[in-house]
């Protein structure tokens, strides 16, 4: 969304996934990648999706160089899907709980946004999030290192040999759960757009892949720990529990299966909870269920034991994050309600922060003119 020649974006960078969305065009790609190298065999065959827009298509051929305009450092990574196919030893997700500093996940971001952009050159408005655990830590950190001049050229897929430019003016933080209601509340001109949810006590709970964020609101103002929190459970924790199960499954096998969290959220990705296995496949969904269920319990009982001051006068749980929304059925909270597009609830929201902050400074301005 263009405000004054500025592409306002909102980005949810997380662990298992980067989520970007511009207004008219949404990103989301498994947030996993690796070094790139020359293509030879992987070139051969079917490499392109036959169907979707350009953008999928291009979503699942992320081979890309990123330069850092500033200091001239480029590099070369495969990302996505493609990284998990090309290079599965390396592929690896981006744990660093500092997105800013690290140089492959601000890759990541930097490809996303590379993405949605409409134009050769951009100059961008970011808004974004961090664990509301971290934030007191590192907003001011982000703000100051999420901005510069970028690149990314595309070597394959249907923006191959195009090269797209950004210029990040400035970032603006919130606390994840924060960009939730936000999304829920106010539109980019900053009309309310559900009162109800303006009044009284209102939670928002963002199950996530390693960790799940917990919101508190009071009269529309995010309540301070420990009312804000963060509980150290997430999809991770239970796609553990599933390659502890599939281990035991096998056990009666010369080489019982040991697998990892990355190696399972393909599975489940992909191949819809089904292991090849033998002649045939494992189906591994009773079991993801029967975690998600335990995951579910665990967050809810977190929850209403932090909360419990005010359990009573809560008068809606918004529920947000794909996680959210695969375990909601399970959360045993009362006024629990899935927000709409629940993937992108962050992203959208801090779209919608940083399009009032560009409107606020564009109007401050005309007036002082």
């Amino acid at each position: 969304m263009f405000e004054n020649d500025i592409l306002v974006a909102g980005a949810d960078p997380g662990f298992g996934a980067i989520k970007l969305d511009i207004g008219d065009t949404k990103i989301l790609f498994p947030a996993v990648i690796c070094n790139g190298n020359e293509r030879i065999f992987s070139t051969l065959g079917r490499n392109d999706l036959e169907q979707g827009s350009d953008i999928d298509k291009q979503v699942a051929s992320l081979d890309v160089i990123v330069k850092n305009n500033s200091s001239g450092v480029e590099r070369h990574y495969f990302m996505g899907s493609l990284a998990e196919s090309l290079n599965p030893k390396e592929a690896h997700y981006c744990w660093d709980e500092d997105k800013s500093t690290d140089e492959e996940a601000m890759s990541l971001l930097i490809v996303g946004l590379a993405l949605a952009q409409p134009y050769p050159k951009t100059n961008i408005y970011l808004g974004t999030g961090v664990p509301v655990k971290y934030y007191a830590a590192l907003k001011d950190k982000y703000e100051a290192e999420l901005k510069g001049s970028f690149s990314v050229t595309f070597l394959s897929g249907p923006f191959k040999g195009q090269t797209r430019s950004m210029n990040i003016l400035r970032s603006r933080v919130l606390p994840q759960s924060y960009g939730v209601y936000i999304n829920e509340t106010i539109t980019d001109g900053g009309a309310p757009i559900n009162p109800k949810l303006l009044g009284g006590y209102v939670v928002v709970i963002d199950p996530g892949f390693r960790t799940t964020d917990v919101a508190a609101f009071y009269d529309g103002i995010m309540l301070d720990p420990p009312n804000s929190f963060s509980i150290e459970k997430g999809l991770q924790w239970a796609y553990m529990g599933v390659a502890e199960r599939l281990k035991e499954m096998t056990s009666g096998h010369a080489s019982p299966i040991e697998t990892d969290d990355k190696e399972l959220d393909k599975i489940f990705r992909v191949n819809k909870g089904l292991y090849p296995w033998n002649n045939g496949a494992i189906d591994l969904n009773p079991v993801m269920n029967k975690m998600l269920a335990q995951l579910a319990a665990d967050i809810s009982r977190e929850v209403m034991k932090t909360l419990k001051p005010m359990s009573g006068r809560i008068h809606t749980i918004l529920v947000a994050g794909k996680v959210g929304e695969m375990i909601f059925e399970y959360l045993q909270l009362d006024n629990k309600v899935i927000i709409d597009d629940p993937q992108f609830g962050n992203a959208s929201g801090f779209r919608v922060m940083a399009a009032n902050l560009v409107n606020n400074l564009t109007r401050k301005v005309n007036v002082d003119q």
